[in-house]
C-alpha cells in the first residue's frame, strides 16, 4: 500500500472513531479527535463554532438533549490527501427542543454531508450540511408552506418576532 493510500485510511479511521465517540454522547473526550483549534463550520441556524469547548457547548450538548437515541452513520466516506468527505444520516428520536423547533416525540433521519480535513493527526477543519428542511418536513411542517410564510415577510418581520431562549 502507498505512504498516499495509508494516509488516506488512517484518515478516514480517524473520522471513524471520532463518530463513534460522538454516538457515545458522552462529553469531554474530543480533544482525542480534534485538534485543539479546531473549526465546525455549520448550518445557517448554528453557524461556525471554534474550539472544542464551543463544538460541545454549542452543537453537541443541544443536539443531545434534543435527539435521544442519537446514531450517526455514513453512507459513503471517501479520503484524498488530508481531506475526508462523507454523506450519511443521523437517526434517532426527537424528544427535545432543536433550533427552536418543539419536540415532536418522532423518530427522524436526518441527511448530512461532512467535509473534514486533516491536520498531523487529528481533526481540523469541519464543513458540514444538515438538510434541516428534511428534518422540517420529517417532524410534521409543511415544507411548501414554511417556504412560503418566510417568503411572504420582508427580512425585517423576523428581528420583530418574540423568540423563547433559555
Amino acid at each position: 500500500m502507498s505512504a498516499e493510500k495509508n494516509k488516506e485510511e488512517k484518515n478516514k479511521d480517524l473520522v471513524a472513531r471520532m463518530y463513534d465517540g460522538l454516538n457515545t454522547g458522552v462529553f469531554g473526550i474530543m480533544d482525542e479527535f480534534w485538534t485543539e483549534d479546531m473549526v465546525w463550520d455549520g448550518p445557517a441556524g448554528i453557524g461556525t463554532l471554534r474550539g472544542i469547548e464551543e463544538f460541545e457547548k454549542v452543537l453537541r450538548v443541544p443536539f443531545k438533549k434534543a435527539f435521544s437515541s442519537k446514531e450517526c452513520i455514513d453512507d459513503i466516506r471517501i479520503a484524498e490527501g488530508d481531506y475526508v468527505a462523507a454523506y450519511g444520516f443521523e437517526y434517532a428520536t426527537h424528544t427535545g427542543d432543536w433550533l427552536g423547533i418543539p419536540a415532536s416525540g418522532k423518530t427522524i433521519k436526518l441527511r448530512y454531508m461532512d467535509f473534514w480535513q486533516v491536520k498531523g493527526d487529528k481533526l481540523h477543519l469541519n464543513w458540514v450540511l444538515f438538510d434541516i428542511l428534511g428534518f422540517l418536513e420529517q417532524v410534521g411542517y409543511d415544507i411548501n408552506k414554511v417556504l412560503a410564510f418566510i417568503g411572504s415577510k420582508p427580512p425585517e418581520f423576523f428581528d420583530s418576532v418574540e423568540m423563547e431562549t433559555d
